[in-house]
C-alpha cells in the first residue's frame, strides 16, 4: 500500500501523455465534456446520493455508513468515467483553426493535458475522500494521508467552487472560443 497521491498523479500523468498524443484541438473538446461531467455530478449530488443510497440498500444491501458510502463512491466515480469516456472515444468537439506549430503547440498540448489529467485523477480521488476511502484496502486510508496529500485534497476539483454553478463559466468560454474559431 502506498501513498494515495501517487496513484491520482499517476493517472493523471497517463492522461497528460494521452492529450499530448491527441493534441489540443481534440483535447480542449473533451475539457468541455470533462468540466460538463463535473458540473452535472456537483449540481445533482444531493439529490442522485439519496436515490442511490437508497438503491444501494434495497439492491445490495448496504446496510452500515461505509456499505452506503462504497456505494456512492463507486456511482459517482463509475458515472464521471463513463462520461469522461464518451467525451475521449468516437467524435469529439474539435476547436477549429490551425494548430500551432511545434513548440507552441506541443506546450499548449502538454498544459490542456495536465489541465484534463488533474481534473480527471482530481475528482476521482474527490469521490473517495468525501465518502471516506471506503475502497482503501488498495491505498492509504483517510486518517493515514502523508501530508502531501493532506494538502492536494484542498484542491481537489470539486472543491475548488462552492456553489457548483460556477463550473458553466469555464464550460461557456470553451464553448464561445470553439464558436468563434
Amino acid at each position: 500500500m502506498g501513498p494515495i497521491e501517487i496513484l491520482y498523479i499517476g493517472i493523471a500523468l497517463t492522461v497528460t501523455l494521452v492529450g499530448l498524443a491527441r493534441g489540443y484541438v481534440k483535447e480542449l473538446g473533451s475539457t468541455l465534456i470533462i468540466l460538463v461531467a463535473i458540473f452535472i455530478l456537483t449540481f445533482f449530488e444531493d439529490q442522485l446520493s439519496g436515490v442511490v443510497s437508497v438503491i444501494g440498500e434495497r439492491l445490495f444491501g448496504a446496510e452500515t455508513e461505509t456499505e452506503v458510502n462504497a456505494v456512492l463512491s463507486v456511482f459517482y466515480s463509475v458515472v464521471f468515467i463513463v462520461l469522461v469516456f464518451g467525451g475521449y472515444s468516437g467524435r469529439t468537439l474539435p476547436f477549429t483553426g490551425t494548430p500551432a506549430p511545434p513548440p507552441q503547440g506541443t506546450l499548449i498540448s502538454l498544459m490542456v493535458g495536465l489541465l484534463n489529467g488533474y481534473l480527471i485523477a482530481g475528482t476521482l480521488w474527490y469521490y473517495q475522500h468525501v465518502y471516506g476511502y471506503p475502497l482503501g484496502q488498495w491505498v492509504t486510508f483517510q486518517d493515514q494521508l502523508t501530508p502531501t496529500a493532506q494538502t492536494l485534497v484542498e484542491y481537489l476539483p470539486p472543491t475548488l467552487f462552492e456553489n457548483p454553478v460556477y463550473w458553466i463559466v469555464p464550460v461557456a468560454v470553451l464553448l464561445i472560443i470553439r464558436v468563434r474559431g
